[in-house]
């Protein structure tokens, strides 16, 4: 890692928010799902359904607690107050309130 790099990297694991939102792994993840579910006709394997549900979950944690857009870090924090997250939450993963 060239030292630009490393200056890159520490400056992004220091921040308070994102410095790659929108171009983050989080909305792009989020932009995929809510694409791909919108297709009513299509079925899917519970397989596939179960990882969906764990990486949209935890993008959501993600853009609760990073997201520098004050808008979309709401929608995710209100998202995460459902009960449907309650199974990913009884897994051990932590979401800030």
């Amino acid at each position: 890692m060239t030292p630009t790099q490393r200056e890159i990297a520490e400056r992004m694991l220091k921040s308070k928010t994102c410095l790659l939102w929108p171009r983050c792994g989080c909305h792009e993840t989020l932009k995929r799902w809510i694409y791909n579910l919108n297709d009513i006709d299509r079925v899917w394997a519970m397989e596939v359904l179960e990882c969906a549900e764990s990486l949209i979950f935890i993008s959501l944690a993600c853009v609760s607690h990073h997201c520098p857009d004050r808008v979309v870090k709401a929608y995710a924090r209100g998202q995460l107050r459902d009960k449907f997250w309650d199974r990913q939450k009884a897994m051990g993963v932590h979401v800030e309130p």
